[in-house]
């Protein structure tokens, strides 16, 4: 699955009916900004990444998220998914390409990401991710 911006028709899914829809959601957020995501994410969200295993709430990720530059392409592969009473684990292979300067060309950024989803009555909605970043040899 890859999105790249401008996205598609799908992007306007603020409401998730399904797991599959709110992973095809996240990934059109994380190439649009901060209040896409926020919307997708439940305001106790945890997100555990980087090498060293930052710890973060929703809101210090997001200004953290914004500060490594803005994400023009996302993708997964591998993904799997275990749902159960109200909750889905999704485990895949997560690359983004990455624009830190506007001047020169977007890096690839690779990560094996972890999300947890909870059904809400506005859909489902992220509550957890574990994101293990890791930058390609050049």
């Amino acid at each position: 699955m890859t999105t790249t911006h401008p996205a598609t028709s799908r992007n306007d899914v603020r409401t998730p009916a399904t797991v599959a829809e709110a992973e095809d959601a996240w990934l059109v957020a994380i190439t649009k900004g901060d209040e896409e995501q926020r919307q997708l994410m439940l305001p106790d969200c945890v997100i555990v990444h980087g090498p060293v295993g930052n710890i973060h709430e929703r809101e210090r990720f997001l200004g953290y998220n914004a500060s490594m530059g803005a994400t023009v392409e996302a993708e997964t592969s591998e993904v799997t998914c275990r749902e159960r009473g109200g909750r889905a684990i999704v485990t895949c292979f997560q690359r983004m390409r990455i624009r830190r300067l506007p001047d020169l060309p977007p890096f690839l950024v690779q990560a094996v990401a972890t999300r947890v989803w909870f059904s809400t009555d506005e859909g489902w909605r992220l509550g957890h991710m574990q994101l293990s970043r890791r930058q390609p040899s050049a």
